[in-house]
């Protein structure tokens, strides 16, 4: 962890003075009161957001900005610089708007320039100027939205760590994945007892593996959080991971770091991702149509180029869309979606492939693949399915609450289903295949096929 910044009397210059915030020094602007963090406590940092934001100001003398400095000692402002509420009322909407922007995932910013601007409009037509006035003393900039955000997250941070305190015992639940922008992130739930006996699941530790992401990696940060709040290793009584080495290694896994602080310790493997697993063991033929399809898609997204076209040429068929999806790896469910909007798109997708005569892909297009692929569609569907159902942590009902007995009971039904399924496709009834079925009994589709190749004119090729 970086060593943290002192505020030097010089910094005056720049127009900047200190401000204690949350246990560490911060500078704050005299002139526009902004506080940065401690971070920007560096004199090339201070001397741009005077150049920057007060060009008109950067040559004052030094008591230019002392003088600032006694006016901003005379206003009423809090740890982040900005004024306090006049009212309670208008400290409890600003808290109610600042959450909503972060349950939004919007932009800090938005609550003084969208969200504020349109209550005071709203206000001013329908109650008249006066109500307009006590919608204005809503504190709503970045820094109050960003400080409410930040209290709340600690309160419920607070109220967690003080349930699993009190609790007789509870279990964590780890992941770490390399996102799309290449960062690693680990994600760590805890399941706790509450005041009736009903176990909670919730987000304990979300935070960014900046270097490696082995079992030590892991076992560092969950211990460093266990020392900051003073949470027992002896009550610690389950331990869910995925299959990686990191999380199960012999030597150092995460689960063998664990058992070192607590040998009585239980150890188990996510179901999920057992289940995802075996799903990706295809038969040879399918595996192929779902290579060849993954294949399709990534020539047509993956060029910009490309991708207008088959929108023109989509928009041109009157299709119900107008663009193929992209899956990941990561996430299991985007597969089943990329096949269903391919096989949505197939006639789209074979126009396409004909006129730029790309045709070591055409094959997709085959009657044989055209089986497989409304096959993949249905099969995926299903999975999806029974991964959705084996998710969550129910409604909070005792009754309802997920747990290993009813997920075995789910995959034990889907075992069934297979079964039953496999006895009705013998006697040629596809009733459970929805796709595959009105596939075999569309006779009409290759007629409408033709139909579309002969109507539709080929779109131009842009060099």
């Amino acid at each position: 962890m970086a060593p943290k910044r002192k505020y030097d009397n010089s910094y005056m210059k720049f127009g900047f003075t200190s401000i204690e915030s949350n246990g560490e020094i911060k500078s704050q602007c005299v002139i526009c009161a902004t506080v940065l963090s401690n971070e920007a406590l560096k004199p090339a940092k201070l001397k741009r957001h005077l150049e920057t934001v007060h060009p008109s100001l950067s040559d004052r003398p030094l008591e230019f900005s002392e003088r600032k400095l006694e006016n901003l000692k005379k206003m009423k402002l809090g740890s982040s610089g900005t004024r306090f509420a006049t009212s309670e009322k208008s400290l409890v909407v600003s808290f109610q708007i600042s959450k909503l922007i972060a349950q939004s995932k919007k932009p800090h910013t938005v609550g003084e320039t969208l969200v504020k601007p349109c209550l005071i409009k709203a206000v001013e037509e329908v109650f008249g100027l006066e109500a307009r006035k006590k919608i204005q003393d809503i504190p709503l900039s970045n820094n109050t939205a960003k400080a409410r955000i930040e209290l709340m997250s600690n309160d419920i941070e607070e109220q967690l760590v003080s349930r699993i305190k009190i609790s007789p015992f509870f279990a964590l639940q780890c992941d770490e994945s390399t996102d799309i922008s290449n960062c690693c992130q680990l994600l760590i739930f805890v399941r706790v007892l509450d005041d009736d006996n009903i176990i909670k699941e919730k987000l304990l530790i979300s935070r960014e593996l900046e270097t490696t992401s082995k079992g030590i990696d892991v076992m560092n940060s969950i211990s460093e959080y266990f020392e900051k709040h003073n949470l027992i290793w002896d009550k610690l009584v389950g331990l869910c991971t995925d299959g990686t080495p990191a999380m199960l290694g012999s030597r150092s896994g995460l689960a063998t770091l664990i058992k070192k602080k607590n040998p009585k310790i239980i150890t188990t493997h996510c179901i999920i991702h057992r289940q995802v697993l075996a799903s990706k063991t295809l038969p040879v033929c399918l595996n192929d149509t779902l290579q060849m399809a993954i294949k399709v898609v990534n020539v047509i997204k993956s060029s910009a180029l490309n991708t207008r076209l088959f929108k023109k040429l989509c928009t041109k068929m009157d299709s119900g869309h107008e663009a193929l999806l992209f899956h990941t790896e990561v996430r299991w469910l985007s597969k089943g979606n990329m096949l269903g909007r391919l096989y949505e798109l197939r006639a789209e997708v074979e126009i396409f492939l004909v006129d730029k005569k790309i045709n070591d892909l055409l094959k997709l297009c085959d009657a044989a693949c055209q089986m497989n692929l409304a096959y993949l569609v249905d099969i995926f569907t299903h999975l999806n399915k029974l991964n959705m159902q084996l998710q969550g942590s129910g409604n909070g009902e005792l009754e309802n609450v997920a747990n290993i007995y009813i997920f075995e009971d789910k995959l034990l039904g889907f075992i069934c289903k297979l079964q039953m399924w496999m006895r009705k496709i013998e006697d040629n009834n596809y009733s459970a295949f929805a796709t595959l079925k009105a596939l075999v009994e569309d006779t009409k589709y290759d007629d409408r096929r033709a139909n579309l190749k002969k109507n539709i004119n080929t779109f131009t090729n842009a060099d």
